[in-house]
């Protein structure tokens, strides 16, 4: 194998396995969450893989996951004896939490794919390089919050 083809597959490897591992998040994130509470079964998370409908579909995954995570919490706050939320998500009420951050992972990354299938003068490749990696810091950025509330959603059934 040649030094190029070898730092190719490196490179796709990279790019593959965080993906892999970020999708698992979203999944066992809504797998945390009660059937009657999820707005979408946790395997459609996937279809983000399928090429061009995954740039759409990222879209509805975030909405959805969103979603599903206040009507979980707001079914804890039913459970209540007092009817008061616990302390635990009572700050979490009447938020969309992982929404904003989301979106903009989603928007950026996808203005950024559609962008390189333009040419583009070579000045302005900087400015795209720098928008692609503001859309990976908010992927990042939503992951880790993803992650919190998949913490949050697992300790209630553990």
């Amino acid at each position: 194998m040649t030094a190029p083809a070898f730092s190719q597959i490196i490179l796709l490897l990279a790019f593959i396995i965080p993906a892999i591992l970020f999708l698992i998040t979203q999944q066992k994130t809504l797998q945390f969450i009660q059937p009657q509470n999820r707005l979408m079964s946790p395997g459609m998370v996937w279809l983000q893989c399928i090429p061009l409908f995954g740039l759409i579909w990222q879209f509805v995954v975030v909405s959805r996951i969103s979603g599903s995570i206040i009507k979980e919490f707001s079914s804890w706050d039913d459970n209540s004896i007092l009817g008061l939320p616990s302390p635990e998500i009572a700050g979490e009420l009447g938020k969309r939490p992982t929404y904003q951050v989301g979106i903009a992972y989603c928007i950026i990354i996808s203005t950024g794919i559609i962008i390189n299938f333009f040419e583009i003068p070579h000045f302005v490749q900087t400015g795209i390089a720098a928008w692609n990696l503001a859309g990976i810091i908010c992927w990042v950025m939503y992951w880790v919050k993803l992650t919190q509330y998949k913490r949050k959603l697992s300790r209630k059934y553990l």
